[in-house]
């Protein structure tokens, strides 16, 4: 079982504490405390957009052609990605003053996608995730899903005491129970996102995604309108489930992420994060 977020309750436009995460799920992460997530952060150089990318997941767009690469993403640590292997996957990034672009290029034979509104939870699907704190403290940090059909969740968390994480770079718990406050109605005003399925002989090869993350909102604590030259933590993760061998049991989940977090945890993982520098 994800140990994701269950659902979360606003009263007045204002934030109210977020449910427990599921007994199951909490466990589940209370549980991977054997592992070590210790290692540096990984940091990557993105540069300036040269030429504007369509956000059209289009294979072709030459925009992408100058992006940073990073060209493969590790499975999440844990009980849960043991006996698997990361399926190829690979993210671009450039930027100009009013977005920063991110592309998802991702390998598979099948799509399982069932999920069609906006906010859904499209973590128990195929999806793409970016997990960015512009600030870099912590302290608030935006997520970002999009599944090979380019449905859309997107949601803000905000800590209103100092993060304190344990050696799996996971929020201790009370500062989860008394301290967590995750929003899903927020919405990431002038988002911009594309998905296509691609095939080859009628055969699904894999899926693009990508995202434009409008500067204004994503900058809104730094007092900025527009990217420049700067550094933001952010994460990068890939949701696949494949069909188990017995059509009986559960799809199996291959978590996979750029900074390590403990599977199934990333949305109580902000210390976990890597950095984007944006040149």
């Amino acid at each position: 079982m994800d140990s994701r977020r269950t659902a979360n309750l606003s009263v007045g436009g204002f934030l109210i504490r977020a449910l427990m995460f599921s007994l199951a799920g909490f466990m589940m992460c209370a549980g991977c405390v054997w592992a070590d997530n210790s290692a540096p952060r990984p940091a990557v150089s993105a540069p300036f957009a040269e030429i504007e990318p369509l956000v059209t997941a289009n294979p072709d767009d030459p925009a992408w052609g100058g992006a940073a690469v990073i060209p493969a993403l590790t499975l999440s640590l844990g009980d849960g990605a043991k006996g698997l292997s990361p399926l190829p996957t690979s993210v671009k990034l450039l930027w100009d003053k009013q977005y920063l672009y991110i592309r998802f290029i991702c390998s598979a034979t099948r799509i399982i996608s069932p999920y069609t509104k906006h906010d859904d939870p499209l973590y128990k699907g195929d999806v793409a995730e970016v997990f960015l704190d512009a600030k870099g403290d912590a302290r608030q940090w935006i997520e970002v899903e999009v599944s090979p059909k380019n449905v859309v969740y997107d949601g803000m968390t905000t800590l209103t005491a100092a993060p304190e994480s344990d050696v799996n770079l996971i929020l201790d718990g009370d500062i989860i129970s008394r301290d967590y406050w995750a929003n899903p109605s927020w919405n990431l005003d002038k988002l911009r996102t594309a998905a296509s399925i691609q095939k080859t002989d009628g055969r699904v090869t894999g899926w693009i995604v990508d995202l434009a993350l409008p500067a204004g909102p994503t900058l809104q604590r730094l007092g900025m309108s527009q990217f420049g030259p700067m550094k933001m933590k952010i994460n990068f993760l890939r949701y696949e489930y494949e069909p188990a061998g017995d059509p009986k049991s559960p799809n199996t989940l291959y978590a996979m992420n750029w900074a390590p977090v403990m599977y199934g945890c990333p949305h109580i993982s902000p210390q976990a994060m890597g950095t984007v520098e944006l040149k």
